[in-house]
């Protein structure tokens, strides 16, 4: 244990001062940053600061949301590897690390301990920042664990964005807990590796690393010289035991013989018991709690749902949703981590070396810990829904933010206009914290999601049935008005929040919430529209949802477009809605305005179409003069 601490240690200082630059006195080093009172990983941070494993970067700052690169990620793998790096090849793996590289030697070094494979081009990657996915596979290599397989378990909503080299190591490393997912349940594989997250990364994975460490055989030590033994001296020849013959005509040994094989030693044979497993927890436990248990052999042990019947280790292997740890010592504690996985019952099968299989163990039953302090209520009190005509889809969007891509793209054909966020109408606590609302395209369900692990799942029926159509699609809920219904019905959306269980089954009632319907079937009409230096102003009744398609726009000097007209949409027209969303604005100063020869005769029109109001009804093309009003009759040329 001595030497996994120091080496916990000594891992956790070479894995951190490559971070850390530059270095600082240890008086220094002891206070605390100035710019990480908001970071996520303060104490993380703090924990390392005051064992003397990382500094800031001398000025009391640490510089919590900088980037890794990958060439400098590669020095800390190798400094916390204890890799040998003072040997270098001739001639350089990557095109872009070159020997001059301040990275060689350690890249170089990480490839030879198969650690690092660089981008299949020839290509490390230099410059890169370290994305998440691939610090997880990083970790997992130094961790020295079994990975393959594991990722058919991700249950994050943005899997399927996991690189699939990448999958089997995430799965892994959140099933250690060096990665949690978001709060809207998605992992962000592709995200840089900001400094702030390699500090708390590291600080989970020496904790994995000990647990590791903690089952693994200490390797035998050295042994120490010792001087030449001196010559044995001659035994002193032990006289042969007497044999008694039996009454039977054989022989056996004397009291004074050994193992009844004529005083020699009996041969060895080979284990031939079956292993046995037993549970040390006890059911039912929580997700995220690790199963305990015992096997009497060194091999492997197996969780599989409880309803599986194998009767052999192929049979286990075969089986899809698989958990498996492996037993480095016999008649002692192993742990199985249980976060990746969904509410149910499952049992445990110990395989040994030799292939044996045991019996099953007792039942154990996973559940969603603490779901009695899930809530359910509305984002705000007062709020209603708006369902016009044509319905919408109900789907978790994801807002953009500035310079960021849409992560969840919706399909083609459904105008992001017309969908409605989930978590824009209620919303679901736990502890206090909001926890995102999903859309599983495969069940076709809405799920709440912590940690990338589903907790609950929501029903959505109308009240009365008839007023509302709900429909589960690929993209999420249609919903729609149902037959019959009119502006003056009265009806409400239920949404029912139930205990997370497999497809097809339904769980336990934890709560729900009312939300009445507004419905809305008048599509928006135009009221009145004006033109002022340079800008037509159209005014609707109702709020505008959207921009409107401008078809085209014309001007007539005579006011009575009979071919004097000028067309203006040779380029596109600057479009704006107002503040109150009942105003639209079409600045056309730069169609060509100046050239045009504006009186107070003339005319523009305008062919509008697609008015949208917020409930999404829509108006036919709409064909609107534009009086002249503002243009002097008599201007003065410039210079006069």
């Amino acid at each position: 244990m001595l030497r996994n601490t120091l080496m916990k240690v000594l891992s956790s200082a070479a894995l951190l001062s490559a971070i850390a630059v530059p270095a600082v006195s240890a008086e220094t080093a002891t206070t605390p940053f100035s710019d990480i009172a908001g970071s996520y990983a303060k104490d993380a941070i703090n924990e390392l600061v005051e064992k003397g494993i990382v500094n800031g970067k001398g000025d009391g700052k640490f510089d919590p949301t900088g980037k890794i690169e990958r060439q400098d990620f590669a020095i800390i793998l190798a400094k916390a590897s204890g890799l040998d790096v003072s040997s270098t090849p001739t001639s350089p793996t990557f095109s872009d690390v070159p020997s001059d590289s301040y990275a060689y030697a350690s890249v170089e070094a990480a490839v030879k301990a198969g650690l690092i494979k660089g981008q299949g081009n020839g290509t490390f990657g230099t410059g890169s920042n370290l994305s998440r996915q691939d610090m997880a596979v990083l970790f997992v290599r130094a961790l020295g664990v079994d990975a393959q397989g594991k990722g058919s378990i991700l249950k994050f909503s943005d899997a399927s964005s996991i690189s699939d080299y990448a999958k089997d190591a995430v799965a892994v490393a959140v099933g250690f807990g060096l990665f949690n997912g978001g709060t809207d349940g998605k992992f962000d594989p592709k995200g840089g590796a900001a400094r702030e997250e390699v500090a708390l990364v590291a600080s989970r994975f020496f904790d994995a690393k000990e647990i590791i460490d903690s089952q693994t055989p200490p390797s035998q030590p050295d042994p120490a010289p010792t001087t030449p033994p001196e010559p044995a001296k001659p035994a002193t020849p032990t006289p042969p035991a007497t044999s008694v013959p039996s009454s039977s005509g054989g022989s056996s040994n004397s009291s004074g013989g050994s193992n009844g094989n004529n005083g020699g030693s009996t041969p060895s044979q080979p284990e031939t018991s079956a292993p046995a497993v037993e549970l040390v927890s006890s059911s039912p436990l929580n997700i995220g709690d690790p199963i305990k248990l015992i096997s009497s052999k060194v091999g492997k042990v197996y969780l599989v749902p409880y309803a599986a019947t194998p009767t052999s280790k192929t049979d286990l292997e075969s089986l899809p949703d698989l958990l498996v740890s492996s037993v480095l010592y016999a008649n002692q504690v192993t742990e199985m981590q249980t976060s990746l996985l969904t509410a149910g019952e499952y049992k445990v099968y110990f395989v040994d070396q030799e292939g044996r299989m045991s019996a099953p163990s007792d039942k154990i039953v996973l559940q969603v810990k603490d779901e009695k302090s899930l809530t359910i209520a509305r984002v705000n009190l007062g709020s209603s829904i708006l369902l016009g005509e044509s319905g919408f889809v109900l789907r978790d969007t994801i807002s953009q933010e500035p310079g960021q891509e849409i992560d969840q793209e919706p399909n083609q054909e459904l105008d992001l206009l017309e969908s409605r966020d989930i978590n824009d109408l209620i919303q679901v606590k736990q502890n206090g914290d909001t926890l995102h609302i999903s859309y599983n395209t495969d069940s076709r369900r809405f799920e709440v999601i912590a940690n990338g692990i589903p907790l609950a799942e929501i029903e959505i029926q109308p009240t009365p049935e008839s007023s509302v159509s709900v429909n589960p699609t690929e993209d999420g809920i249609q919903i729609s008005p149902g037959g019959g219904t009119t502006e003056s019905t009265e009806a409400s959306l239920r949404f029912t929040l139930y205990s997370y269980t497999e497809e097809g089954e339904q769980g336990k009632e934890l709560g729900k919430v009312d939300l009445p319907i507004r419905f809305d079937f008048t599509a928006p009409t135009v009221t009145g529209v004006t033109y002022q230096d340079g800008v037509i102003t159209v005014t609707t009744d109702q709020q505008m949802g959207a921009l409107p398609l401008v078809n085209s726009i014309t001007y007539s000097p005579s006011g009575a477009f009979n071919g004097d007209e000028h067309f203006l949409l040779d380029n596109v027209p600057v479009i704006a809605l107002s503040e109150d969303f009942k105003q639209l604005t079409i600045d056309i100063t730069e169609l060509l305005l100046n050239e045009l020869p504006l009186n107070e005769n003339g005319k523009f029109r305008l062919v509008i179409s697609d008015l949208r109001d917020v409930a999404g009804n829509l108006s036919d093309k709409e064909t609107l003069d534009v009086n002249i009003s503002n243009v002097d009759p008599n201007p003065i040329a410039e210079g006069e």
